[in-house]
């Protein structure tokens, strides 16, 4: 665990820190009647000390100060990595006042702080307000309140990360359970839905058969027929859905090329390409085979939603390699992408910026199992105006002769 990164950190990990490191130098500066203190926090990202609090009882205002690993006074007990106290400066050949021109007194201690992930800081004391140098005494008492302190940072940001920890998961069970609800849903109303369906879709064709042809009648079967249809794929989608949330592994073990699967996609969806459509292929036949568990149902969806986004044209790119024992299939769109608030819900059941005539809602939803059962991921990359790219990634061992 990273503790502190000034520069990309989570906001509330670095907010605690700096709240209670100021608490603590506040502490040690009374302790040692010390006039002056300030503590540092490392910049991982930029290799640097960044001035976080100065205090001091002579209303100078010091911001904004950063100090490079090894320049300055802070820099180079930092690079020393070891507590350090200065009795003169004068007289110390370590520093010769390396950029310590703002204390009173010649004196001062500065102490490195760690935690269990590492190096995150500084802090320095100095003006004794007796006028003296600090003893080894005073370095004694400094460098162990440090390190206590250092202890109770490392336990406060562990409790916040058990507590983060705790959140996400919580997140994940309510959306499993969710999924749960729903395939049990499913299967029980969609085997009451398709009994009644079948016949009243039978006796539709029936009718369409002997009906005269251009008739208003004919009209409003086929009208009929259209909404019949779009039952019955609902339905299919919810028991596909069903079989994926409750099974719990595939019944068979059968391998298929990589490469098929995408080409059988597009081919699937072959109608849809057109002039106004560039594809782009840098995927080959190389790939091993992989464990079917419906991965040809993603891609289709996924090329399908992309076909959706690029109503105007555009360029789909499919890319697929292994990397770092990660197999991954890319589908890269200049559609009109996504905004953020959309983008975070494309895989809840029911949910869509389609009309309800256009969408039940579970594509991108049963995606998102059958990635589960191959214990991947779905990636998605997009903004408003952006295009969108979707990213599958499975572990190697899914693929033939990689267990």
């Amino acid at each position: 665990m990273r503790i502190i990164d000034n520069s990309q950190g989570n906001k509330e990990t670095i907010n605690i820190s700096k709240d209670f490191l100021g608490s603590v130098l506040k502490e040690m500066m009374s302790v040692l009647q010390a006039e002056c203190g300030s503590f540092f926090l490392l910049d991982n990202q930029n290799k640097e000390l960044v001035l976080n609090s100065f205090l001091n009882s002579q209303d100078i205002n010091i911001q904004a100060v950063k100090r490079r690993i090894g320049e300055g006074v802070a820099g180079k007990v930092f690079e020393i990595s070891a507590p350090v106290l200065v009795k003169d400066i004068d007289r110390d050949p370590r520093f010769r006042r390396n950029g310590f021109n703002h204390y009173h007194t010649k004196s001062f201690i500065s102490i490195p702080l760690s935690c269990s992930s590492g190096p995150i800081g500084l802090i320095n004391i100095a003006d004794k307000a007796t006028g003296e140098p600090f003893s080894e005494k005073d370095l004694l008492f400094a460098v162990t309140l440090c390190k206590y302190a250092c202890a109770v940072l490392d336990n406060m940001l562990n409790s916040l990360s058990i507590k983060e920890e705790k959140e996400n998961l919580k997140k994940q069970k309510n959306i499993l359970e969710k999924y749960a609800s729903v395939g049990k849903l499913a299967a029980g109303i969609v085997h009451e839905i398709n009994n009644p369906l079948d016949g009243i879709i039978r006796y539709t064709n029936i009718s369409l058969n002997q009906i005269e042809p251009h008739s208003v009648v004919k009209e409003y079967l086929l009208e009929i027929k259209k909404g019949l249809d779009r039952i019955f794929g609902i339905t299919k989608s919810l028991l596909e859905f069903s079989h994926l949330v409750n099974s719990t592994s595939s019944l068979t073990r059968r391998y298929v090329p990589v490469y098929d699967l995408i080409e059988d996609s597009l081919d699937v969806l072959k109608g849809r390409f057109n002039n106004h459509i560039r594809l782009v292929k840098k995927y080959n036949n190389c790939l091993p085979r992989i464990l079917d568990m419906g991965l040809s149902h993603v891609l289709i969806n996924i090329i399908k939603n992309a076909l959706d986004a690029m109503p105007e044209g555009g360029e789909l790119e499919i890319e697929s390699g292994i990397r770092d024992s990660i197999m991954y299939i890319s589908f890269k769109d200049t559609g009109i992408g996504m905004p953020e608030e959309i983008r975070s819900r494309i895989f809840e059941p029911f949910f869509s910026t389609k009309g309800a005539t256009e969408s039940a809602g579970l594509g991108l939803a049963i995606c998102s199992e059958v990635i589960n059962k191959y214990e991947g991921k779905i990636e998605v990359e997009s903004s408003l105006g952006g295009g969108s790219t979707f990213h599958i990634l499975i572990p190697k061992k899914y693929l033939e002769n990689e267990q």
